[in-house]
């Protein structure tokens, strides 16, 4: 077995387990939740579409205030 089989290999039983993990959660969502979660993403698709510059900023700010948190400096 050469190492690309091997990575294929592992990749197959990494997404089994990771179908077996999130299968119990899906299960306990509610049918009003997912629609709600479909509408929720729907609507923000849509905000996207109209405003693509405002999406991008939006997601640069959070980018920066993110970064921010996570890398402060202790002056």
């Amino acid at each position: 077995m050469d190492r690309d089989q091997l990575i294929e290999e592992i990749k197959k039983q990494i997404l089994e387990e990771l179908k077996g993990a999130a299968s119990p959660l899906t299960d306990k969502i509610s049918a009003e939740q997912k629609a709600e979660m479909m509408e929720m993403k729907n609507s923000v698709e849509s905000s996207v579409k109209e405003n693509p510059w405002m999406a991008v900023g939006i997601a640069a700010l959070a980018g920066f205030m993110i970064a921010r948190l996570l890398y402060r400096r202790d002056d």
